[in-house]
């Protein structure tokens, strides 16, 4: 299952602590992480920049479930809130 998520986090905190974040959080059922935007214009809010991230899910023992994986992308937007002040990017 593929998730994309952005989220707002400090100017300073970089991709490499923010993916490692992540992928702590989301635990071993993440099968992938890739950085595929970083924007810090108009609509940001001040001091922080938005890293958007595509996410790839997967149990190789069987199909995961919608619940399964919001929970984990709980757990990530959780992380984030906690270590860096960040937030989910809503729409």
């Amino acid at each position: 299952m593929r998730r994309d998520l952005a989220f707002f986090v400090p100017a300073r905190v970089t991709h490499d602590v923010l993916e490692h974040s992540l992928a702590q959080a989301a635990g071993e059922r993440m099968s992938s992480i890739e950085l595929f935007d970083v924007y810090a214009g108009p609509g940001t809010p001040q001091g922080m920049k938005s890293m958007a991230y595509a996410l790839q899910f997967q149990d190789a023992g069987r199909t995961m479930t919608e619940p399964e994986v919001q929970a984990i992308q709980d757990r990530m937007v959780a992380a984030v809130v906690k270590e860096f002040g960040g937030r989910l990017r809503e729409r």
